[in-house]
């Protein structure tokens, strides 16, 4: 099995040149984490192959604090949790697998991973993926909504036609439609499709026609397809939700200022606003404004004393006049006046009967504090410059507040973001055929154009399977997803190379985000305690008497993996925690617990999965959610290979020894002690395969040490807790090597998954790869950590033509 590829990353100390007082910064084991997958739409039966890289939070270098990475998949739909287990991070990197059944059903999953020191209330990040039968269904359907809507009976009957991909009609088929609403469902009708391939549901008594789904299963004699699609209904007015947001959060008389908007569809998407003005208290046209960027925008205003304002939009036609942000009659305003690559320049401005104010001016990032400033309010204002080049790069927060420490004002700014890893690639052949090599050469450089050696996650799919979800790449997640609340359109547009397009875009996004969006400081939930972060054992305080209750302190655990065995001491609660070390050494495998005294004790598993239940978190469709434990892990093992002792099986507790060489699991499990010694007092000796049976008690040579022999009692419970998760080799042919497969139909949608390629010291690697007998074009999709912290992204396609 493959291992992770071990970097030594390098922290390079942070030298803040900026007038002013330059705070002591503040040092957070907080843990940001990326996942990457090969890829996010699935067939039932296929394999999901995902890398993750785990950064401390704040400087977004490799984070070494834990060595568990737990994984969950959950349904959508159902809230169900269909997969959980725990892998193993090396060096802030980790790999993992998952197959995804034929027996789980079709929709949208969620895929989270956490750590110990990542389980907070802010970092709720999943990635979601698609599950289906068939990416091409053998079946289409054509979903009419115009006069479906009967508002007397407030009943909705659409129009369905199911035909197949030829064109000819679906007679006879069975239709289950069902109305959901808010990830429940609201309505049901079966029925069947007439002669004409038509059939026409009819939902009645519907209490709302917003933010409906309408899913339909069509069942015929080619088989069973799903189909999910949004109620769209016709109208002359659209109905959107539109906010006005000033640059630093206030509006105030006689102060010129940016005000930015948002204008979104009920289903969250974007819409360009095309015209819209703004108009005073006697309908008087004030200024107008329209679109940038993903229904984003802004305008300068000046507000005047005694006015009333508000905003009419023309173009797409809304049915709604909106009002106007709070206007103060004094106060203040920070504003951004110019930004380069170099430098942000800050303007403060004050209304009258501020003169002499002293204000403080604060620069943070991440949760650090860099700099920190008292400014004199004299005329109109004052400006603060802030060079940036020795700033990391990310989003920026600065405020204003006054003496009694009263925020008055604060303003986003993403900076350096010329500061990125540029991938350049070169192929062997413009197009290929099916079945033939891929040469790939990759070379990784900073903005300057030095060599950087890096990590490289790289996956190729056919483009069939393209995201239907909004996906970062490992730039856009760190930089900026992670970094701020709600849902980023489109994440990965911001980092598209064009350094002043993107920055204008990026400012019209931190503009929107209104006060207090940034996500830091961030805090653990008040909810959670350290216990509830451990994986550990316990002894079940109903399973005995009242008695030993009373005395559960030092109980013996006999535990047993595939390479190795102890007899471990709880604590004064009958609490043994599981450590790193053990789940690595049991990894692929499982780890068998018994009580080693005590007759009939149960034993119970906690894990961080059961903390979820303490937790809640947003999903993708942004509703609140708690997620429910499920304890399935005291289950009898059934156990066919053998278990045999390694000599560095090392737990971190007080223990006492037994050896297991030339012993069965089973014997272990079930008490029958297998030990021998050899004439020479060694304890199960590698060069003697038989001898007298170990009294309990004695002084034996043990792994070389002499120490006291404790032989395995019987008891009557017997669990087991799986180590770290096992990683199997990811499939890729050489049909070079092995001429004679190319014989085998080759249905490979995945060309290649390899989460973990280390460039040379000049920032080069070379990859090869074979095709398969899909004809298509395939996504090329390729992330990059660098030893200097710095991170980048790469898109391309390869064609495969015949």
């Amino acid at each position: 099995m493959k291992k992770l590829i071990s970097l030594l990353f390098f922290i390079v100390g942070l030298q803040i040149s900026l007038k002013g007082y330059l705070a002591a910064q503040t040092s957070s084991n907080e843990q940001s984490i990326y996942l990457q997958l090969n890829k996010s739409v699935f067939e039932l039966g296929e394999d999901l192959w995902f890398s993750a890289t785990v950064l401390n939070a704040q400087n977004l270098l490799p984070s070494r604090l834990d060595s568990s990475l737990f994984v969950e998949l959950r349904s959508k739909a159902e809230n169900q949790v269909v997969f959980k287990e725990i892998f193993e991070i090396s060096n802030g990197f980790a790999e993992g697998h998952i197959f995804l059944a034929d027996t789980l059903k079709q929709g949208e999953y969620s895929l989270f991973a956490f750590t110990r020191n990542s389980f907070s209330d802010e970092v709720k990040k999943t990635k979601s993926i698609l599950l289906k039968s068939r990416i091409t269904p053998s079946i289409l359907v054509d979903v009419n909504f115009d006069n479906a809507l009967t508002t007397e009976s407030n009943t909705l009957s659409p129009k369905i036609k199911v035909v197949r991909r030829s064109g000819d009609l679906v007679k006879k088929a069975k239709i289950n439609a069902e109305i959901w609403s808010e990830n429940k469902r609201v309505a049901r009708v079966k029925t069947t499709t007439d002669s004409l391939g038509i059939a026409l549901p009819s939902f009645n008594k519907l209490k709302s026609f917003e933010n409906l789904i309408l899913k339909i299963d069509v069942d015929s004699d080619l088989g069973e397809e799903q189909f999910e699609l949004p109620v769209t209904l016709p109208t002359n007015t659209q109905r959107i939700q539109f906010n006005l947001m000033p640059e630093g959060g206030n509006l105030v008389e006689g102060i010129s200022s940016q005000i930015a908007f948002k204008a979104v569809q009920q289903n969250g998407t974007p819409i360009n606003i095309d015209s819209a003005v703004v108009i005073d208290e006697k309908g008087a046209v004030v200024t107008s404004f329209k679109s940038r960027h993903n229904g984003m925008g802004s305008f300068y205003f000046l507000p005047l004393p005694s006015k009333q304002y508000s905003v009419s939009i023309i173009s797409p036609k809304i049915d709604s006049i909106y009002s106007f942000p709070k206007i103060f009659d004094s106060g203040f305003v920070l504003n951004v006046s110019k930004q380069t690559e170099n430098e942000v320049l800050f303007a403060v401005k004050k209304s009258e009967g501020f003169e002499g104010d002293s204000l403080t001016f604060r620069i943070e990032q991440r949760g650090q504090l860099f700099y920190e400033s008292k400014i004199i309010m004299s005329g109109d204002g004052t400006l603060v410059k802030i060079p940036t080049q020795s700033l990391p790069k990310g989003i920026l927060k600065a405020n204003l507040s006054n003496n009694t420490e009263q925020i008055l004002a604060e303003r986003l700014v993403f900076v350096n973001n010329q500061n990125s890893l540029n991938i350049t690639y070169e192929l062997n052949k413009a197009n290929y055929t099916t079945k033939e090599r891929v040469d790939l050469k990759l070379k990784v450089t900073d903005n300057e154009g030095a060599s950087i050696q890096a990590v490289l996650g790289l996956s190729v799919v056919d483009e069939i399977f393209k995201s239907v979800f909004d996906e970062d790449n490992i730039v856009s997640f760190f930089y900026l997803s992670n970094e701020i609340r709600g849902q980023v359109h489109n994440p990965k547009s911001y980092f598209s190379g064009d350094l002043k397009r993107d920055r204008d875009n990026l400012d019209l996004l931190l503009l929107t985000q209104g006060w207090r969006s940034y996500r830091w400081p961030r805090v653990q939930s008040e909810n959670l305690t350290d216990s509830d972060l451990q994986v550990s054992v316990k002894i079940n305080p109903n399973s005995v008497s009242k008695k030993v209750l009373k005395a559960l302190d030092q109980q013996k655990i006999q535990v047993v993996s595939m390479f190795g065995a102890s007899i471990l001491s709880t604590d004064k609660n009958g609490e043994l925690m599981l450590t790193d070390n053990m789940l690595y050494w049991s990894k692929g495998g499982k780890m068998f617990f018994k009580t080693d005294q005590l007759e009939g004790a149960l034993l119970n598993f906690h894990t961080p999965f059961d903390a979820t239940v303490k937790w809640s978190w947003d999903m993708l469709d942004q509703q609140k959610r708690i997620f429910a434990s499920t304890k399935n892990w005291n289950v009898l093992p059934q156990i066919e290979n053998d278990v045999k002792r390694l000599d560095d099986f090392v737990v971190e507790a007080t223990q006492d020894q037994y050896g297991v060489a030339g012993g069965h699991a089973r014997n272990i499990i079930e008490g029958k002690n297998t030990d021998y010694v050899c004439t020479f007092d060694i304890l199960n000796c590698r060069n003697h395969s038989f001898g007298r049976r170990p009294r309990d008690g004695e002084r034996l040579y043990i792994n070389g040490v002499l120490k006291t022999y404790r032989a395995p009692k019987e008891a009557n419970s017997t669990t087991y807790f799986n180590g770290y998760y096992g990683i199997p080799e990811v499939y890729e042919p050489d049909y070079d090597k092995v001429p004679e497969d190319r014989v085998f139909t080759d249905y490979r949608n995945s060309l290649i998954w390899r989460p973990s390629i280390l460039t040379d010291e000049k920032g080069e690697a070379e990859i090869s790869f074979f095709t398969s007998d899909i004809r298509s074009i395939f996504n090329v999709h390729i992330d990059a950590y660098g030893d200097n912290g710095q991170m980048g992204a790469l898109k391309f396609d390869i064609k495969v033509l015949k």
